[in-house]
């Protein structure tokens, strides 16, 4: 999908590649005792003709609330670490391979893959072994110059389990929404998910908002700061609400 006349690429066409770097950090309420956060420097470059491009992503984090989804029981881990939810620990550092094999002016589609590296420090800022993450989304450009791209993710682990014999496999069903607002300045995407744990048969859904807006040039390309309201429900749901502000540079 080409990119309107004077349009600034905001980073929310998923099918628009582009080089990018920003700093994120996400607060997951857990329990009215319990609190949590996670910290992300990412950085993405295109390669070849822009339609595939490489994510590295670096995590701090002081919860067992890693990776998305949420994949462990913070209730224990502060149990057993009286450090969680207080001490930001480097955790699985990533790198994400991202392949636009299909692109119209109407649709596209996309591959991804994430490997996660056994990086973190302790057990619970990470997954305790090397770890993967698939996904493939088809996306509709609508009429209305709205988005719509549901996706697939899958994350599993490559060893068998870690240290504790906890294994890795989950599937997420995303429902991503670009609505198209008048003014470009600004943005909103709505990401619906259910996600299914299969070695603990959980199973709840989540809702995250995002509300961005582009505030000019910055470090050779375009800057934008953002804000993303989460909740998570169903008797499975690991946490109650999270809150998540980034800054990114994109178009340098």
């Amino acid at each position: 999908m080409s990119q309107e006349s004077g349009e600034i690429n905001n980073g929310t066409n998923p099918t628009l590649l582009t080089t990018q770097a920003g700093i994120q950090y996400q607060y997951n309420q857990i329990n009215p005792d319990l609190n949590t956060g996670l910290l992300e420097f990412f950085y993405t470059r295109p390669i070849g003709a822009g339609d595939k491009a490489f994510r590295f992503t670096v995590p701090f984090v002081d919860s067992p609330l890693n990776a998305r989804p949420w994949l462990f029981d913070a209730a224990y881990a502060a149990r057993a670490d009286r450090n969680v939810g207080d001490d930001l620990r480097l955790g699985d550092i990533s790198v994400t391979y991202i392949d636009v094999f299909y692109l119209t002016e109407r649709n596209g589609s996309a591959f991804t893959f994430e490997l996660f590296l056994d990086t973190a420090e302790n057990e619970f800022s990470g997954y305790g072994q090397f770890a993967g993450e698939t996904s493939i989304f088809y996306a509709w450009f609508l009429g209305n110059g709205a988005i719509f791209a549901p996706a697939w993710v899958q994350t599993f682990g490559l060893e068998g389990g870690n240290d504790n014999g906890v294994s890795v496999n989950t599937s997420t069903f995303d429902f991503y929404y670009v609505p198209k607002l008048a003014n470009p300045k600004f943005y909103m995407t709505y990401d619906p998910a259910i996600i299914h744990d299969w070695e603990t048969n959980d199973t709840f859904g989540s809702l995250q908002v995002t509300f961005g807006m582009l505030t000019g040039r910055a470090f050779g390309g375009d800057s934008q700061v953002f804000i993303k309201p989460g909740v998570l429900f169903g008797g499975d749901a690991p946490a109650d609400w999270s809150l998540q502000v980034g800054y990114k540079v994109l178009n340098f």
